[in-house]
């Protein structure tokens, strides 16, 4: 059967081809020695090799901030007709034509999957609730380089179609070049590790308001995007049913067929077809620069207007000049129908590179979500007045009732009253955009499921048993776990909270075995640590467990030790502790643990000592508050001493002292399993400490300056 088509080096060819193709080869004890003649080891070879060669691009380019699709479009430029396809028995042998088809087939079919999950991932209801900075930028994004490419193109036409350009060519160049791609902007905020951040929000409202714009103008662009998106739009989006669809189907979508056809587009592109010394050529270039320049201007001089930062109004003006997959799969359409020829194609499929470089490395440059969380004011425990923010995190309904117990234990009085901001974190699942809710401003949720409806009516339940004493403010916040530490710091900025309080990443069962070990609340506890605008504490919650029968610890008394060591961990955690008695509920217990080979500094020792002096001042009259004094040589004796007290208490106190060396404690570093806690932290929370103490593990803020 013979066969017209377009080989690697776009040349027409005739070739007779055996119809319908062999699949499987009978391996390696065949008649046959070579398995190209047969499709499936041919297909899977070319795989192997695009993936190859992509990672040895990859894995030196990924340190410079390059993107993956730049590494897989250079994989395709290599192995195609540009440089290895020149050569008639490398595409004989790995690339015959044959198989190409096939192989389009294949990754056509994993584009057309991307963008069926992009279309369940979309979250309509956000363009009700776009605001008038997003609806702007939008329209100014899509329609200022539409005019201003229009106009460059009238200015030009003897440059264009002097070289036999059809008269539809450039216009629809201009309409690719202008229109923003919602699936491209998200597939690049999630690998900026954006998506939750304000601006991320912003790119994501201003990029699907453009998108909808595009298609409506473009009819170009809807045959080739439209349809599969809105295929997925029809499926609803999150869970169970759209976040089940996009857990099994996109990491095969995207990670494995996606990659394909980014290089079999750049595969098919001949870079020698560009005559860098033609008029065309240097008409091209005017095209680009004009109309890329004025869709940056069209962000950046609005958002300008609005008093946005420089650096960040310049960071969202080239996220939404990017360009990414679905570019290339709308510049392969065109040159398909013979709409542009291989010159201009070759040309877009290289801007296209470019662009997704440079925007990559600029924005990484231009924009540090942690820059907002310097404090330039002390957000501590120390230093709060009667009035104490703070800042309680819940991932799942367990969190509750710990949660609950902790904030009754800490004396929220009229006299000392506490805002509870309460934030129910929820990984985001089967959406492409992160959402964050205010309950006290948003009444009626997004969408028809309630995300927090349990968590806020136990805290508001509280709330109205301690009327005056305690504040509820509930939020909500919708985020892949590895960005979950923006929403939480962004929003202890925004409430000026003194202390966050993350959970423990351990859930005890009820005999004192460890049931759950959540490895990504762990890496979440250690993010919110270093970036804070805070104090951070970790609760480390047993109550779950027996109560144990010490005679020290009484059934009708909530009772507290703290550990103090000394520094300014300690110092916070003897804050909190001292606010706690203040009411005379709880019993608590100060242990002060005192080195005779003390090696601090003498400022650090004085400063200890004004702080004990002061809270044993302070405690005169007291009757629920004890002090004791453990003279300790060394680390051995201080965990002998630290495990006979675990079962006397309900909750024990003590600072992280992360980078503090004491004799008290030396060497037991290298035994921590769990350094975010600290070395006590770590000895109280261990696997093999059969106990019913809570832990309460307080760092001091670090970024205050």
């Amino acid at each position: 059967m013979s066969n017209s088509t377009e080989s690697i080096s776009t040349h027409k060819v005739l070739q007779c081809v055996t119809f319908p193709p062999r699949g499987f080869s009978i391996g390696i004890f065949g008649k046959r020695s070579t398995p190209w003649i047969y499709s499936v080891p041919t297909i899977e070879s070319q795989i192997l090799i695009m993936y190859i060669v992509t990672q040895l691009f990859h894995f030196p380019l990924k340190h410079l901030g390059f993107p993956k699709l730049a590494s897989e479009i250079f994989a395709g430029l290599i192995l195609g007709s540009t440089f290895l396809g020149r050569y008639k028995s490398y595409q004989e042998t790995l690339f015959p034509l044959p198989s190409q088809s096939i192989l389009g087939a294949l990754s056509t079919f994993g584009f057309l999957l991307f963008l069926f999950l992009s279309g369940v991932k979309m979250d309509t209801s956000m363009t009700r609730k776009i605001g008038r900075r997003a609806l702007v930028i939008g329209v100014l994004n899509h329609m200022v380089p539409l005019v201003t490419g229009m106009i460059t193109i009238y200015a030009l036409s003897s440059s264009f179609y002097q070289e036999g350009a059809s008269p539809l060519s450039t216009p629809l160049e201009v309409i690719s070049i202008a229109k923003t791609s919602f699936p491209v902007i998200s597939f690049l905020l999630k690998d900026l590790g954006l998506l939750n951040s304000e601006l991320g929000r912003l790119a994501l409202s201003s990029a699907l308001i453009s998108d909808l714009l595009g298609v409506t103008i473009n009819a170009i662009s809807a045959l080739v995007v439209t349809r599969p998106i809105i295929f997925g739009l029809a499926v609803p989006e999150g869970p169970p049913l759209g976040s089940t669809l996009v857990d099994k189907l996109d990491p095969f979508a995207s990670s494995f067929l996606l990659p394909i056809f980014v290089s079999l587009m750049s595969l098919r592109t001949n870079l020698s077809a560009i005559n860098p010394s033609s008029s065309y050529t240097f008409a091209n270039i005017v095209l680009l620069c004009v109309a890329s320049l004025s869709k940056i201007l069209a962000c950046l001089l609005p958002m300008l207007y609005c008093k946005m930062p420089l650096n960040d109004a310049a960071a969202i003006s080239l996220i939404m000049s990017t360009r990414g997959v679905v570019d290339l799969a709308t510049y392969s359409f065109l040159r398909d129908n013979k709409v542009i020829n291989q010159a201009s194609f070759a040309f877009m499929v290289i801007t296209t590179a470019i662009s997704s470089i440079f925007v990559q490395i600029m924005v990484k440059w231009l924009y540090d979500p942690s820059r907002k969380y310097a404090g330039y004011q002390r957000r501590n425990l120390m230093n709060s007045n009667n009035k104490l923010p703070i800042l309680f995190c819940i991932h799942n309904q367990d969190n509750t009732a710990a949660i609950l117990k902790l904030l009754e234990n800490s004396n929220p009085t009229r006299d000392f009253p506490i805002v509870a901001n309460v934030l129910h974190l929820i990984e985001l699942r089967g959406r492409a955009s992160s959402v964050f809710i205010s309950h006290q401003v948003q009444t009626k949720a997004i969408s028809d499921v309630s995300y927090s409806e349990n968590v806020i009516l136990a805290f508001q339940g509280y709330e109205r048993n301690n009327y005056g004493a305690v504040t509820i403010q509930a939020f909500t916040a919708i985020s892949p776990r590895n960005l979950m530490h923006e929403d939480i710091c962004t929003l202890a900025l925004d409430v000026l909270a003194s202390i966050i309080i993350l959970p423990f990443h351990r859930k005890w069962a009820v005999d004192g075995s460890v049931e759950v070990e959540d490895h990504g609340l762990r890496a979440l506890n250690c993010s919110v640590l270093e970036r804070a605008p805070c104090s951070v504490g970790i609760l480390v919650d047993r109550g779950q467990l027996r109560r144990s029968t010490s005679v020290r610890a009484s059934p009708n008394i909530y009772s507290v030790a703290i550990l103090y060591f000394g520094g300014n961990d300690d110092q916070e955690a003897l804050a909190f502790a001292k606010r706690m008695a203040i009411s005379g509920i709880i019993s608590l217990t100060v242990i002060q643990l005192i080195s005779k080979q003390d090696m601090s500094s003498d400022v650090d020792r004085v400063i200890d000592l004004d702080v004990v002096g002061d809270w044993k001042h302070s405690r005169s009259g007291w009757e629920n508050v004890n002090y004791i004094e453990h003279h300790v040589n060394e680390a051995t004796e201080t965990t002998l001493l630290v495990r006979s007290l675990v079962d006397d208490y309900d909750l024990i106190i003590t600072g992280r002292r992360n980078n503090t060396h004491s004799p008290l404690t030396a060497g037991l570093e290298e035994w921590s399993e769990i350094p975010e806690l600290g070395v006590i932290g770590d000895m109280l929370a261990s696997r093999d400490l059969n106990t019913r103490a809570s832990v309460l593990v307080i760092q001091q803020q670090q970024t205050a300056i």
